[in-house]
């Protein structure tokens, strides 16, 4: 095999990256970098003001000679598989635009002539995989994004440069000069780089693939000795369900699968994220339900920077902020050995992290507020949604009411108010249902709650259930179950609102924090149903909804959410038959009269007794003592924990 593998594009889109990511995956590629590390003359030129002597001193035949006898002994010393820091039709290109600029030829004719002149200098017999990197497809826009991602400011001759060869690509890119163009636009590094390496593939080159990317979140926990780092990684783990990683572990894995001694030795620190980052993606595709994980230590600058490159978005830089004399106390160690190791890590950029990360947490509190800034650091990560406009399906005859009911809670500090429970979905019953509202206000002090003028029953004597939470208790999910559900429809499609501040953005629990959520809910809710079933004098339609509500709870944790109770005791029959649940339908409990002794209130009465002896029965193991005797477990088992 004569080959070579060259990525190719404008400036700042990624090549070196890429390049350097993509020589780890293919072991027999000779990664020769780019052509001025092939031939002295670069370093005259250099020396002094090379812009300079590139644009201006220059003859087109003096600067298309070097580059291309560059590229010639790179070709001649790549060997049999090279992996290039931009191909024979780049450096045409680059050629071109240089001369466009130069001489004032117009592009097309520049690339063409540019094109036949350099043949001379490209050997026979050698066969290239040209990939392209592109911002985007505008050259305009190509050219613009690759002078923003420019440290320093460019001058009015390189920007002229950069559209000529974003238009030189252009038209290569038009005639097939490419075997593949991949935009990167905004994309994660980790996403360009799996599209390269399938490029690679599909070439016939042996390259290792990314494994699958089945990784949802990421954490990356970062701060000085005793800051907490350990502490929110337990957290996420026990109290959120997040996959705890430590990093040390990780790249001690990738160094044995590269036959690395030491990884911190023999890898810079992009290599090391590259290396880390492949690790996390083999580890969440071996073990399903581990897309949320949290990395610990972060304490290299460079390489915690790279990772939030690599992953984009899903990424989360999470810094550990307290002083010294608080971090020194937590811990048994001296304040010498404390200090010891700080300076070990600000000798590796750790203190610097703080400047890049995504979240700075002061944890110089107490663990009560470190538990509620994890649980709004989770609670956000489920995604930011704008609720659509979604009329509430209110009966006719409540709308003027909950109209005036709606204006009462609303001022500058309310973020929403809205229905919930069967208001919401439609099926609200005169007679038999409440009025559920929610309404979520920056701030709820007791007075303001007290001074409102709002009823307390309907226009027909109906309950007025009023739940009231504050923003920051919304965007950390510390709402009971039903509500953090109900926040979750109404950032989805709008449904049950009955006002929302403009621009309002509802940070909403996935759907397996909200489950757990729920069946944590659970017992509570067999604890108040015992309770109302026990009692002769119970009010059975309060019975009635919490046997609709336990059932929602076992439901969700099948995987099922509904709402309307004749939903949830029909589908409840069918997943759970052993149950034998006989519970009559919303519509004949309504017309009986829910409160009197009568058949349909039994009914209700034996349906929660049977559910209740159906908990009892989930989840019911068999414990072996001896070969000869077994036992399961009961009530007695709490006497022996």
């Amino acid at each position: 095999m004569n080959l070579a593998v060259t990525l190719n594009g404008a400036d700042n889109v990624g090549k070196s990256t890429n390049a350097q990511w993509l020589a780890a995956a293919i072991p027999d590629a000779i990664l020769t970098g780019t052509i001025d590390r092939w031939d002295p003359r670069w370093a005259e030129v250099s020396r002094d003001d090379f812009s300079r002597w590139w644009f201006i001193d220059s003859t087109t035949d003096e600067h298309m000679d070097l580059v291309f006898r560059s590229h010639a002994a790179r070709c001649q010393g790549g060997g049999r598989l090279a992996l290039e820091d931009r191909g024979r039709p780049m450096l045409v290109a680059t050629c071109a635009a240089t001369a466009a600029v130069k001489d004032g030829t117009p592009i097309d004719e520049a690339l063409a002539e540019v094109e036949d002149r350099a043949r001379r200098y490209f050997p026979a017999g050698r066969r290239e995989l040209d990939i392209l990197l592109c911002h985007g497809h505008d050259p305009s826009a190509e050219a613009s994004q690759a002078l923003a991602r420019d440290q320093s400011p460019a001058s009015d001759r390189y920007g002229a440069y950069q559209r000529q060869l974003a238009e030189a690509i252009q038209l290569q890119v038009r005639r097939g000069d490419y075997h593949r163009v991949i935009v990167r636009g905004d994309r994660p590094l980790l996403d360009v780089q799996r599209e390269v390496r399938e490029a690679v593939a599909e070439f016939g080159v042996p390259v290792t693939l990314l494994p699958p990317d089945c990784v949802d979140r990421l954490w990356i926990l970062a701060g000085m000795s005793e800051s907490g780092k350990s502490t929110v990684g337990e957290l996420l783990r026990t109290e959120h369900g997040v996959t705890r990683l430590k990093i040390g572990y990780l790249l001690r894995l990738a160094a044995d699968r590269f036959s690395v001694p030491d990884p911190y030795q023999a890898w810079d620190e992009p290599t090391e994220a590259q290396m880390l980052s492949e690790e996390i993606l083999r580890f969440a595709a071996l073990n399903p339900g581990s897309g949320r994980i949290s990395i610990e230590s972060a304490h290299r600058f460079a390489a915690t920077g790279h990772l939030r490159q690599i992953w984009g978005d899903r990424c989360n830089i999470v810094y550990l902020d307290a002083p010294q004399s608080v971090r020194v106390g937590r811990g048994e160690e001296p304040a010498e050995s404390v200090a010891a190791r700080d300076e070990t890590k600000r000798s590796r950029g750790a203190e610097r992290i703080a400047s890049i990360a995504d979240t700075v947490i002061d944890n110089a509190g107490s663990l009560l507020a470190l538990k509620r800034a994890i649980a709004e650091l989770v609670h956000r990560s489920s995604g930011d949604r704008c609720p659509p406009q979604h009329e509430a399906a209110v009966p006719a005859a409540l709308q003027p009411f909950l109209a005036t009911y709606t204006a009462e809670l609303v001022d500058d500090e309310t973020a929403l108010v809205a229905a919930t429970g069967s208001l919401a979905y439609g099926n609200w019953q005169p007679g038999w249902s409440d009025l559920d509202i929610l309404v979520v206000r920056d701030t709820l002090p007791v007075s303001w709650l007290a001074g409102r003028s709002t009823p307390h029953t309907g226009p027909d004597g109906e309950k007025i259930a009023l739940s009231a939470f504050t923003t920051a208790e919304a965007r950390t999910g510390r709402l009971p179950p039903r509500l953090l559900y109900a926040l979750r429809q109404i950032a989805h499609d709008g449904r049950g609102l009955l006002y929302r501040r403009p621009g309002l953005v509802l940070h909403v629990l996935d759907r397996d924090a909200a489950e757990r959520a729920a069946r944590g809910d659970l017992p509570l809710v067999v604890m108040t149903l015992r309770r109302l079933a026990a009692r002769p004098d119970t009010d059975v339609r309060a019975l009635y909804k919490h046997v609709v509500l336990a059932m929602k709870i076992m439901l969700r944790a099948d995987g099922i959410d509904l709402d309307a109770s004749d939903d949830v005791r029909r589908i409840f029959a069918s997943r759970h038959p052993a149950a034998r649940v006989d519970l009559p339908a919303v519509v004949d409990v309504s017309r009986s009269g829910s409160r009197s002794d009568n058949e349909v209130a039994q009914r209700i009465r034996s349906a929660a007794s049977d559910l209740l002896a159906y908990d009892e029965t989930l989840g019911r193991i068999t414990i072996r003592q001896d070969p000869d005797q077994e036992r399961t477990t009961d009530d007695n088992d709490v006497h022996h924990a």
